[in-house]
């Protein structure tokens, strides 16, 4: 009798301790860690929003992930800041200064995710030190890059007999051409002009001559050959932007021309040229409908023998929230972050015609549909010839009126000479990165020096 009450309690003691242990089950299975992202891609915003639905639908599923990838209209930087104040930033963001937020302990190394040291390995060469690394460690990875290219109108080409052996339009291959393109296009009476320059646009002097000098420079102002400031390669463009001028070959008011307005202008097919980049593609296509047949062609070079590797320009990259390692499982954290910066989401959102990947072998032999818009894949094969920004030594110019400003206000203006200022741009940078150290002795100016530097193109 007392065998069977035993066997009686033991039996009601396993069947409990079967339900509990298959009620833990099902409670792991269902034990899903939401895992957030704040950005300002909007322009990303419905594709994004399809592939991240994928993501929760399988991989998600399957790790007890829910990613949930935020969209923030307004001042990105100025609420993540306030969101790190109060404990409550999202596990990645962007809008973050990096040496900022490592010092202010809000970013975590990714060499802190399981297998991030692997991860790494894969971008060895491509990290810049200062926007992907910090003292030794290394915090964001890149995702996707802006090309550049010169965009220029097809119609006003042929008419003015501007093609090749083929009768089709021919974009200049040297700024020399570019020069006497510009003037053989122009047609005041007609109101058609050889280029557009947006010298109003407080960034036009670094993307429009900065950039477009290093392909045929190799460097753009700061050579990190030798650590030293060097704009002597600018005085070609410069007499080229001059002799533009001269020859009227320009919209005229370019002084009071912001980008904006001077993307509209060239949409409106009387102009036949512009300096562009691919976030111009959305611009031109949706924006201010271009009302011409437009084509995208490699920036110019002061020869067509000697070139370089055009600049990118690199996109935002997610940071990782420190205390989300502290607080969050770091495998499910490293599943959504693999997934974000991996080969496959790159050459979906390039097929989609949404983003250019930091490496061009991810999109190389794509073949793009027929509803990708126009522009995209011109910009996207420019990747092939183009590399990313040097890093530039630390300055400290406090007080000094800029290059930039120098040449809009002075130059064009024909109050300074190009030698002028170009003398004074070396002057003013090599002498600010000299107080820089001075007054910053620890300041480690090796991760911005490289005396094997070379972007010199190879043709084929």
């Amino acid at each position: 009798m007392k065998k069977r009450i035993l066997a009686v309690i033991l039996a009601g003691f396993t069947a409990v301790s079967c339900m509990s242990g298959c009620k833990s089950k099902e409670t792991s299975k269902t034990d899903v860690t939401k895992i957030t992202m704040w950005t300002a891609n909007s322009h990303s915003k419905l594709e994004m929003e399809n592939l991240v639905n994928e993501f929760n639908r399988t991989i998600g599923k399957e790790k007890g992930i829910e990613f949930e990838y935020i969209i923030k209209e307004n001042d990105l930087a100025k609420q993540v800041e306030i969101a790190l104040s109060t404990n409550q930033a999202p596990d990645f963001f962007g809008g973050v200064d990096l040496e900022k937020g490592v010092q202010n302990d809000y970013i975590a190394p990714i060499e802190d995710l399981p297998g991030g040291d692997e991860l790494i390995k894969k971008y060895d060469g491509r990290l810049t030190e200062g926007w992907h690394t910090y003292n030794g460690k290394t915090y964001r990875l890149p995702v996707s890059v802006t090309t550049m290219g010169l965009i220029y109108n097809k119609d006003m080409f042929k008419s003015a007999g501007i093609v090749d052996e083929k009768g089709e339009a021919k974009a200049p291959e040297t700024i020399a051409e570019m020069v006497e393109n510009a003037k053989k296009l122009t047609d005041a009476k007609k109101r058609e002009y050889g280029i557009i320059l947006p010298l109003k646009w407080s960034a036009w002097f670094g993307y429009d001559v900065d950039r477009v000098v290093m392909p045929s420079v190799g460097f753009s102002g700061y050579n990190p050959k030798d650590g030293t400031f060097d704009y002597s390669g600018y005085k070609p463009l410069l007499e080229a932007i001059m002799q533009i001028k001269s020859d009227e070959s320009y919209y005229p008011g370019a002084e009071g021309i912001d980008n904006d307005p001077a993307r509209a202008r060239f949409a409106e097919g009387n102009i036949g040229m512009k300096i562009g980049y691919s976030w111009d593609v959305g611009v031109l296509n949706d924006q201010f409908p271009a009302k011409c047949d437009w084509g995208v062609a490699p920036i110019p070079t002061y020869t067509a023998d000697e070139k370089y590797l055009q600049p990118t320009q690199p996109s935002w990259s997610p940071s990782i929230s420190k205390k989300s390692l502290e607080t969050k499982d770091k495998e499910k954290i490293m599943t959504v972050f693999e997934w974000f910066v991996g080969d496959d989401l790159a050459r979906e959102l390039y097929k989609r015609g949404v983003q250019i990947p930091f490496d061009y072998s991810v999109i190389d032999g794509i073949e793009l549909g027929s509803d990708v818009k126009k522009g995209w894949k011109e910009f996207g094969e420019l990747l092939k010839i183009s590399t990313d920004l040097s890093p530039t030594i630390k300055t400290d110019t406090d007080g000094k009126t800029t290059i930039a400003n120098n040449f809009v206000n002075s130059v064009w203006t024909g109050k300074m000479s190009i030698d002028a200022l170009i003398a004074d741009a070396n002057k003013v940078y090599n002498d600010g990165a000299k107080k820089y150290k001075d007054l910053h002795p620890d300041y480690d100016t090796s991760t911005v020096i490289n005396p094997d530097y070379n972007v010199k193109r190879q043709e084929g």
